[in-house]
């Protein structure tokens, strides 16, 4: 771009003189308006602006710049519509652009933001960048800023000792102690390699120190970190540079400077050889599972936490709600500018309803570095009422019928027993089977949850096959969070054929008593005689008492209704009669 070129003009599309019209009738609308709509965004995913005049991600110098915009009409997406994307750099430059939209309703336009050889910061700031779009006598517009920086800044190196005081004489054979500041201007996490080279006088590298996938906190938060390198006795006596340089990956993986490098400059001298030990731990990253749960609900709070001193160190993490510990993890055993993910489950049914702010802090350690990085404060959380589960479950727990067997035309009385499980009160139809036919449907009402009903079923008959069948119910719920019980299967009604029945003849003599057991020769012994039609017609008989083979006398039963009982008195006259015991019999 040239220097003094204050605005650039780069037309895609020639009806996008649209930008020019001053006709009043044209009203400028912000996307917000009920019938059209217009949003700009990046691909800076997470954080790409998606959304009314919302920021974007950073970019750094030759970065790619993708400018979309999603351009919709009544809520569909508007094809060929015509977009301008206009856009201003911090130097007051500016430059605008036009594209019609795909099929999609989107308009994308890329550009690189430049690297300028006399002074390349005047790139650095903030960008704005605008599109808008003529729709229906109207324009839409939405606008976005983005950051142009270096992603990741080193901001300083410092030699230091074992109290963290600046020093700029080291003893050959001993260590040096550095202190390393650097920030991000991302809006989230990114990672870096640090190298770390030490040249003598003689600009001989005498030792170097590599430490890989780096993660520096977003938005701006400066971060400590503290190394030591060894000075071999081989090193010349003099003055020792320093250099520090953040890249994007290892070498092996295409890595490449985020800044340039920065140094700092120390005496290697002979004397005062020195021993360092480094400790500090951080935070670096909060991650709840939920910002609003009920209570009783588990939260899950995930954070990372970092070594960044030079020895190994083992602690504790603690997460707070508020001022109220909530958790504590051990970390045993962490090697420097390692990291360690714990995940804490909170029990929430410990705390009142409410918002509470998150905090994750580790205890300062003997003689730490940078305590300030020890506590990492994530957000607000949200416990609120626990709400009522509801569950839908009807049962069907017993079947029962009044009879297992039988005829064809008789009546069946099924009865059908339900328990409400579930928390909600429920209306539901049972149905009755025998196999899968239906036999009748009954509709309960309003059934209390732990109420329980029986039903009475009438299985009629009349056109029913002969034969066995199965009685079974069911009582289908919507939502029902157990289906199983829902149908329950009785067992096995024999239907049978019902016949004519057989007509018979039968009469029956039921006794034949004696008024006397005891009786002299000549004596009249009065015999009772009860007969019986059992029989299925009316009779008509003679009825004849014995005593043992001998006649005792004879009576005629007229006209003897089907069972009915009548008595008979007869008269025997024992004259002539042998003495001795006789069997009276008829």
């Amino acid at each position: 771009m040239n220097a003094k070129l204050k605005k650039l003009v780069v037309i895609l599309a020639i009806t996008t003189v649209f930008l020019s019209f001053t006709d009043v009738s044209i009203k400028r609308t912000f996307s917000d308006d009920i019938s059209g709509e217009i949003d700009l965004f990046t691909q800076k995913e997470r954080y790409n602006g998606k959304g009314p005049n919302t920021p974007s991600d950073a970019f750094g110098l030759g970065d790619v710049v993708i400018l979309y915009a999603f351009v919709t009409y009544n809520a569909v997406p508007s094809q060929n519509s015509l977009v301008t994307f206009h856009v201003e750099s911090p130097d007051d430059a500016s430059f605008d652009l036009a594209v019609e939209t795909n099929a999609s309703g989107i308009a994308l336009v890329n550009f690189t933001v430049p690297k300028k050889c006399v002074n390349a910061s005047d790139v650095f700031g903030e960008w704005f960048a605008l599109a808008q779009v003529l729709l229906g006598g109207r324009v839409f517009q939405d606008t976005l800023t983005f950051d142009v920086n270096r992603i990741i800044k080193l901001i300083s190196v410092r030699t230091i000792d074992e109290n963290l005081t600046h020093r700029t004489s080291f003893g050959i054979g001993g260590e040096v102690g550095l202190e390393i500041a650097l920030r991000s201007v991302s809006m989230c996490m990114k990672s870096t390699m640090l190298a770390i080279v030490i040249q003598d006088e003689l600009n001989v590298p005498i030792n170097h120190l590599e430490i890989c996938d780096f993660e520096v906190p977003p938005n701006e938060k400066l971060v400590f970190l503290y190394c030591k390198l060894h000075i071999p006795k081989w090193a010349h006596v003099g003055t020792a540079t320093i250099y520090v340089s953040a890249l994007t990956a290892q070498i092996n993986q295409s890595g490449v400077p985020y800044c340039p490098a920065i140094s700092t400059d120390f005496s290697i001298t002979l004397f005062e050889p020195l021993t360092l030990a480094f400790h500090d731990v951080a935070v670096i990253n909060v991650t709840p599972s939920a910002t609003s749960v009920e209570s009783g609900q588990p939260l899950y709070v995930t954070a990372v936490v970092r070594n960044e001193g030079t020895e190994v160190d083992g602690f504790n993490v603690s997460v707070h709600l508020d001022d109220v510990l909530a958790g504590t993890l051990e970390v045993a055993t962490l090697s420097p500018y390692f990291k360690a993910t714990l995940n804490f489950t909170l029990d929430t049914s410990l705390f009142d309803v409410g918002n509470y702010t998150i905090t994750v802090s580790i205890p300062c350690l003997t003689q730490e570095a940078d305590v300030t990085d020890n506590t990492f404060i994530d957000g607000v959380i949200e416990i609120k009422p626990e709400v009522p589960t509801i569950i839908h479950d009807i049962a069907i727990i017993d079947v029962d019928v009044s009879n297992n067997s039988i005829y064809i035309g008789d009546l069946l009385e099924i009865y059908v027993s339900i328990v409400n499980k579930g928390t909600e009160t429920e209306t539901f139809n049972v149905n009755a089977y025998y196999d899968s036919l239906l036999i009748e449907r009954i509709q309960v009402n309003t059934l209390e949850p732990a109420a329980q009903v029986t039903l009475v079923f009438i299985w009629k008959t009349n056109s029913v096959p002969a034969g066995f069948y199965k009685i079974a119910a069911s009582a289908p719920v919507s939502d029902d969070v157990n289906i199983e019980d829902n149908f329950y299967v009785d067992g096995v009604v024999e239907v049978r054929v019902k016949y004519p029945p057989l007509l018979v003849h039968d009469v029956a003599v039921l006794t034949v008593l004696p008024n006397s057991t005891f009786v002299y020769v000549g004596g009249v012994v009065e015999v009772f005689v009860v007969v019986k039609n059992e029989g299925d017609f009316v009779e008509s008989f003679n009825v004849t008492v014995f005593y043992d083979s001998e006649v005792v006398g004879r009576q005629f039963v007229e006209n003897l209704e089907s069972g009915v009982e009548r008595t008979l008195v007869f008269q025997w006259d024992t004259q002539g009669v042998l003495e001795g015991n006789y069997t009276l019999h008829a």
